[in-house]
């Protein structure tokens, strides 16, 4: 200010036309930089529960239903010219080559990604799961049990049509007080008629879908949202067995705990042992819901939710929009939405089993939607970057989603990429490694490969080894091999955020009952 105060004396021009032109470059530099204004103009009117349209509740700012906005462009074009600024500083001070820059960079990221990974599961292991004694369940009297949703999304899913209502008759709750809303499209009539067999009692009602874009799981739930009468809702997949007593354990961890919004429960595969893809996969699931999830709850870290058996009390819900029905993975968005709108989760100690995918045709279409989600929720909650910081509650919190979200993306682009440079230098011995790696970086860079590798693979097999699965053990040695195949969903995820970015490749169930 005395600076501002000289230059008016000496050029005799007044204070305020001076403040004025600063206001007035500011304000123009920020109408140019989208990502620092907000609230944004589609916020004004709120949720719009009478859209069905396409049934899109949000504002379109929070939606994935178009990816590169102002927001996300600015936000690019910022982060490119101060990285680039970054290397420009760097090459002048050591005189620092591109491709060195880069491979700085990228061994940084993989050290901070396994040391944030490390640090999680260590604080994984002390979190208790929210759990009641039999006794306190066999306690409850039907009359004080509020009326619960169950949500039952499907899809050409005839197959398991006469698995899934035993598994949903089976829950332990009393049948005037729980409905199962089924939604299906028009043109599925096979898994229409496949219920018609079955024949479920009358708390079970079909909602036809109308037929209109997005053709997604997210859609369907706000169609059903609209329809639905509990206190709390549930999500169950075609193919999900859970818990008998589930949802009274759901119903005493939201009585007990009323800042809860949401409760995830555990997952496990029934048909873990099918093949090594199965077993595989199962090794993962294990670690990530008796280690990873825990340890980002005890952390107080948000929490990427699952797609079923998460339970919900419908007015918050309600409160935060539903679902996205443009976003593939509605899961990982609402968990990530719950929480920068101050909602809390809990983890119930609950298990659901669900069928693992057990075929490449299969597996690598799921897990592309997942990435291809964790993309576009990335995409979404990146364009107010502070104001995002602000909400999830610190740099800290911010940092940790980054890393969680669109820092799992990066790793296993990173992954393809460095396995590549190795099959070269294997093949070729080309020297490109010394010029891309220097010595101490080259160091640090196999260090965190083999530490890496070795960490995590014995973390899936330690999960398994607590859950008893002595028999899977062995095969999760192979889990590098995994690795690779999640490195070629994610590039073809890249691709189809780009092609199709809607598209919903559906996982096919039922193979278990083959054989």
């Amino acid at each position: 200010m005395e600076y501002i105060l000289r230059i008016t004396k000496t050029f005799r021009v007044p204070v305020i036309a001076i403040q004025r032109m600063v206001t007035s470059v500011y304000s123009h530099v920020c109408a140019r930089i989208h990502f620092l204004n907000y609230p944004h103009r589609s916020e004004v009117g709120g949720h719009d529960y009478e859209n069905t349209q396409d049934f899109l509740y949000l504002p379109t700012i929070h939606s994935a239903k178009h990816h590169w906005l102002p927001e996300n462009i600015s936000l690019g074009v910022v982060v490119g010219v101060l990285t680039l600024g970054l290397f420009a500083v760097l090459k002048f001070v050591v005189e620092i080559s591109l491709l060195v820059f880069v491979s700085m960079s990228v061994t940084l990221f993989y050290v901070v990604f396994l040391v944030f990974k490390i640090l999680v599961v260590i604080r994984g292991k002390s979190y208790e799961f929210i759990d009641f004694t039999d006794e306190k369940i066999a306690a409850i009297l039907d009359d004080e049990l509020p009326m619960y949703t169950v949500f039952i999304p499907l899809l050409h899913e005839a197959e398991v049509i006469p698995q899934i209502i035993k598994g949903m008759t089976s829950i332990d709750y009393p049948r005037d007080k729980i409905e199962f809303l089924i939604t299906l499209e028009q043109h599925d009539i096979e898994t229409r008629q496949a219920i018609e067999e079955v024949g479920p009692p009358n708390n079970f009602r079909i909602i036809t879908l109308p037929d209109i874009k997005p053709k997604s799981k997210p859609k369907a739930l706000n169609v059903a949202f609209r329809e639905a009468r509990g206190e709390f809702f549930v999500i169950y997949d075609a193919e999900i067995i859970p818990d008998k007593d589930q949802l009274k354990k759901a119903y005493l961890a939201f009585k007990d705990n009323p800042n809860i919004a949401c409760l995830q429960t555990r997952l496990d595969h029934y048909n873990a042992n099918q093949n090594l893809i199965t077993m595989l996969f199962n090794g993962e699931f294990s670690f990530h819901y008796d280690y990873f999830l825990p340890g980002l709850q005890k952390l107080g870290y948000p929490i990427p939710l699952s797609g079923h058996s998460t339970h919900f009390r419908k007015l918050v819900m309600k409160e935060i929009g539903a679902w996205d029905p443009y976003n593939v993975t509605e899961d990982c968005d609402v968990g990530i939405r719950l929480y920068r709108q101050g909602y809390e989760t809990g983890i119930l100690n609950s298990l659901s089993q669900e069928e693992a995918t057990s075929s490449l045709a299969g597996w690598i279409p799921q897990r592309t939607r997942w990435m291809k989600g964790f993309i576009q929720t990335s995409l979404v909650h990146l364009r107010h970057p502070f104001r995002c910081k602000n909400e999830l509650g610190g740099w800290e919190n911010f940092f940790a989603f980054l890393l969680i979200v669109p820092g799992t993306v990066v790793l296993n682009l990173l992954n393809i990429v460095s396995w590549a440079l190795l099959a070269t230098w294997f093949l070729t011995e080309t020297n490109i490694i010394q010029k891309l790696y220097p010595a101490p970086v080259l160091y640090m860079a196999v260090l965190t490969y083999i530490v890496g590798m070795s960490v995590f693979a014995f973390l899936n097999i330690f999960a398994l080894y607590k859950r008893g699965r002595y028999e899977l053990v062995k095969f999760n040695l192979l889990t590098p091999i995994y690795w690779m195949l999640l490195a070629i969903a994610t590039v073809r995820a890249v691709v189809q955020i780009v092609t199709n970015p809607h598209t919903w490749e559906k996982t096919k169930h039922g193979s278990h009952l083959k054989t």
